[in-house]
């Protein structure tokens, strides 16, 4: 401390002063009864009206919320503020900061290290806020630190350094952040908007768990919503996924970033409009994204784990391809305490830049707003498959939402930088589904009833399915009420068909098999426990640039079906003799299709509008798989730029895709493993260089 003293004497103080007398319980002046005067700045005004009116100009789908503006300075403990020493022999440094009619301020340092048992405190000169003790465990390796926002337009920065410290803290402010809009509501003036229930109301009970999934994200000078997630390791790493154009232009990369993470922001009322801003961490990196042309994802990794009393649950997700079923939003609009949307109906595929990106939905109760955007979608089994990019209706309006697919961010690239899989699934585990968990074990939903038929002692969540026998049965092939059991088997424990109010008729899955981008050929496999002697479906594909050409192979050849097919998809096949395909599994045929557009190579086919016919001419009921993707190969191996020539240029592109800066290019898997990587790299350059 020697050194210090010798290296840090007293600031000249400035013509404005001020003195902090007894104002905060746990700052250090305050427990010391320190009043002495030190050296504050003040900063130039903001135009707070100016700002306002560039935001409304901005707003849009896919635009953050901005409340702040960014102010850089240049304040170190060197050259500004005030030191003293203390009684005990210490040293404390202090330096007050004035912005103008700012609702409230936030400070950022590009240069922070503090010895052990050192304190840095911030607080507002009002008393009513204050942030601190830090200490040496925000000591990051990239030497940066920020802090939550301070209710007031004045605040103090404190540094208390023991005499028994060992070292010279490096503390030095950049950037001071002016909150122009109140997004913390401090002064209780904010008008509550009609987006959704607060997740206190009764409507909400159901969906508890993922209540507490839902995070208050704000980003230096913007806010978004974002949701906890759970990986297949079920390690509670803090994971958080949020929208690409949330963090766009405020953090890199895999670099480290000072966003600070509001847990339980959330009204203790139904009616009530202010919430908690206590349960806050700062600090993460951006571990991977997809831009805007893609599912508008960022998934972020908080640099510590949310404390385990804000009961913080980690929600599960789906990747399934096929249309969810929707079920509930979670947000922040425009910061507001926590709000709760619902909605019954399936949600549909729809485009933003690119192509079947998003799933669109239009809710039943509630809407967004600003502060929405990268909040979590959840189908009817709770899981996540979407995250929000923006909407038609305006602000809590009644248009179209527009959520980034969960399945197309799963693995939109084969770059790790690129995808959710990498770090969702760590273990490889090829799982479709995972639900959510607060404590790292598997919560297994379904009935919990033991009175149920269907109960399920594995089950720890209810899911709201018990189902419970009606009616009896005889067992002499009499069954009575409704049906005799609740197995609902084709033949019920009577061996009686139909007595549990099923039928005999059997059922038909068709889905999509592998595909094959040189020949513009794609499987129909079909599963069926009933002969079929008929059938005829539709193969719809986005954005509709493709011809079907041709139907061959696979059952309906094998059993020798008459198969016809149009242009538009639709596929019919029937048996002229008395063959028909017996009950099994395996490819129904093969569908062809030419790709009539230059300009797509990656297309999304659908099926629909299918009936199967037993050979007593009775429909079998069926069940539609999800959609698949046909991928054409329209491309020159190498030619990453697609300009016909392959060089340098193209070396450029490849290495950018490597790094997870662009998105993955077939042209550029060189020695066709899926994986694009220095391997690639290589063969490209031997290509330009002729070997």
């Amino acid at each position: 401390m020697k050194n210090l003293k010798l290296l840090l004497p007293l600031a000249i103080l400035y013509t404005g002063l001020f003195a902090v007398i007894n104002q905060f319980e746990d700052s250090y002046s305050k427990l010391n009864n320190i009043t002495s005067e030190f050296e504050f700045v003040t900063m130039e005004e903001v135009n707070a009206d100016a700002l306002l009116r560039e935001d409304d100009l901005n707003a849009g789908p896919g635009v953050p919320m901005r409340y702040a503006e960014k102010l850089e300075v240049n304040y170190n403990i060197h050259d500004s503020g005030t030191w003293e020493e203390t009684a005990d022999g210490g040293m404390l440094w202090r330096l007050g900061i004035h912005s103008p009619e700012a609702y409230g301020m936030k400070i950022f340092f590009d240069s922070y290290w503090l010895p052990e048992g050192a304190e840095l405190y911030l607080y507002s000169n009002d008393n009513t806020m204050s942030l601190g003790p830090y200490t040496h465990e925000q000591n990051h390796e990239d030497g940066t630190f920020g802090t939550p926002l301070v209710k007031s337009d004045l605040i103090v920065v404190e540094y208390y350094q023991p005499s028994n410290a060992d070292g010279i803290p490096q503390l030095n402010i950049d950037k001071i952040f002016h909150a122009y809009r109140d997004i913390h509501n401090f002064f209780g003036n904010r008008e509550d908007r009609n987006c959704g229930d607060n997740v206190a109301c009764n409507s909400a009970n159901a969906y508890e768990d993922q209540v507490n999934s839902v995070i208050y994200l704000s980003m230096y000078q913007y806010i978004c919503s974002a949701a906890l997630i759970n990986n297949t390791a079920q390690d509670l790493k803090p994971y958080v996924l949020t929208a690409y154009h949330c963090v766009e232009g405020e953090a890199n990369l895999g670099a480290h970033n000072n966003f600070t993470f509001y847990f339980n922001h959330e009204s203790s009322s139904c009616s009530g409009s202010s919430g908690s801003y206590s349960h806050s961490e700062t600090g993460s990196y951006i571990r991977s994204w997809g831009n805007m042309n893609s599912s508008d994802f960022a998934l972020l990794e908080m640099d510590d784990d949310p404390a385990s009393w804000w009961n913080p649950y980690f929600a599960g997700w789906s990747r399934y391809t096929s249309s969810p079923s929707i079920a509930a939003g979670i947000h922040h609009p425009g910061g507001d305490p926590k709000k709760i949307n619902f909605d019954n109906d399936t949600a549909s595929s729809c485009s933003w830049y690119g192509s079947s990106t998003h799933w669109c939905l239009n809710w039943d109760d509630g809407g967004t707003a600003g502060g929405s955007s990268g909040s979590p979608v959840f189908n009817s089994d709770k899981r996540i498959v979407g995250q929000l990019t923006g909407g038609t209706g305006g602000d809590c309006g009644n248009g179209t939402d527009y959520y980034g697919k969960f399945s197309k961010s799963w693995s939109n690239s084969t770059s790790s930088s690129g995808n959710l899989k990498a770090w969702l699934d760590p273990s490889n585990s090829s799982v479709y589904t995972l639900d959510g968990t607060y404590d790292g074990n598997a919560v297994v939903y379904g009935c919990t009833n033991s009175n149920a038929c269907n109960y399920d002692p594995e089950a720890t969540n209810d899911d709201g399915s018990c189902t419970y026998a009606q009616g009896s049965c005889d067992c002499n092939g009499n069954p009575t009420g409704n049906y005799c059991n609740c197995s609902y088997d084709v033949d019920d424990e009577c061996n009686v068909c139909g007595g549990d109010g099923s039928s005999c008729g059997g059922s038909v899955t068709l889905s999509f098999g592998n595909s094959d981008g040189n020949s513009g050929t794609i499987e129909i496999y079909m599963e069926n426990d009933v002969a079929v002697d008929g059938f005829q479906f539709v193969i719809n594909d986005l954005p509709n640039y493709l011809d079907l050409v041709d139907v061959s192979g696979g059952s309906s050849a094998e059993y020798s079906f008459m198969v016809s097919s149009s242009e538009a998809g639709t596929i019919i096949g029937f048996s002229l003799t008395s063959v028909y395909i017996p009950s099994g599994e395996g490819v129904l045929l093969n569908a062809t299709f030419e790709n009539t557009s230059t300009g797509y190579d990656n297309y999304e086919l659908c099926l629909s509008d299918a009936i199967f016919s037993d050979v007593n001419a009775q429909a079998i009921p069926v069940t539609l798989g999800g959609c698949g993707t046909l991928m054409f190969n329209s491309y020159t191996p190498g030619d990453l730029n697609d300009d016909g020539v392959i060089n340098v240029l193209d070396v450029v592109v490849l290495v950018n895709i490597v790094l997870g800066i662009e998105d993955f290019h077939p042209a550029g898997d060189l020695n066709s493993d899926g994986i694009i990587n220095v391997l690639d790299v290589v063969m490209l350059v031997n290509m330009i260089l002729g070997g």
